[in-house]
């Protein structure tokens, strides 16, 4: 699968410059006219033409200096504002783009992930409650508000609560009732719960194959896409 990138910078809200506008302005600095840029990209004069006005009129400082001849006459040269730009944008581009062809998937150490929906965000002075859903069960992780700010959450989209093995608490929140699926050691057990599969560690309480647990909701973290 590849991954489709374009960039763009903004100006005053609106699209400044673009590939297409760039290697126009390159191509002006290497010809030395509008006129002969737009001949070697296969543009007509008209459309460079405004493309480069509507650079400049958008552009906190000149980037093109047109000399003595009129819009088809003289000659025309970069400023160092422009040429700045043109930097910025290659250095930009190249970063993105090496990113796109590898892209970066967060290494999850903890071994329990849960896909669930989130049915409630609520939001406190220091911390957030995330509601999420899975089957006929519900849990809940708590957050910062700048983790909330930075995860962009929205209920009923679909996100990843991730927890170690150890998370799990003595606390009578975030409790299930599972089916034991196998002791691996004293402290050590493997669960289901609503056809999701858990590592735990800790003490429990353990009636035949029923298992009850509760999980921290502080240790619960949330992630989005592929992991």
């Amino acid at each position: 699968m590849e991954i489709g990138t374009k960039l763009f910078f903004n100006e005053k809200d609106r699209g400044f410059l673009g590939k297409g506008r760039i290697e126009l302005l390159k191509a002006i600095e290497k010809y030395g006219s509008i006129n002969k840029a737009a001949k070697a990209l296969g543009i007509s004069y008209k459309k460079a033409w405004e493309s480069v006005s509507a650079m400049n009129a958008l552009s906190p400082q000149p980037l093109i200096l047109s000399q003595t001849g009129g819009k088809r006459g003289g000659g025309s040269e970069l400023t160092p504002y422009a040429k700045e730009l043109i930097e910025r944008y290659e250095e930009a581009d190249k970063t993105i783009q090496k990113i796109a062809k590898n892209p970066v998937v967060p290494k999850i150490s903890a071994r329990n992930k849960i896909y669930v929906t989130v049915k409630k965000i609520k939001q406190k002075k220091d911390e957030v409650i995330v509601i999420g859903s899975f089957g006929k069960e519900k849990i809940k992780a708590i957050i910062t508000p700048e983790a909330l700010k930075e995860l962009d959450l929205h209920l009923g989209e679909e996100i990843w609560f991730v927890f170690k093995a150890s998370a799990v608490n003595a606390k009578d929140e975030n409790c299930f009732k599972g089916s034991l699926i196998e002791k691996i050691s004293e402290n050590r057990v493997k669960v289901e719960v609503e056809d999701q599969i858990f590592f735990l560690n800790g003490k429990f309480k353990i009636k035949g194959f029923a298992i009850y647990f509760c999980i921290d909701p502080h240790e619960i973290m949330i992630f989005k896409g592929l992991i």
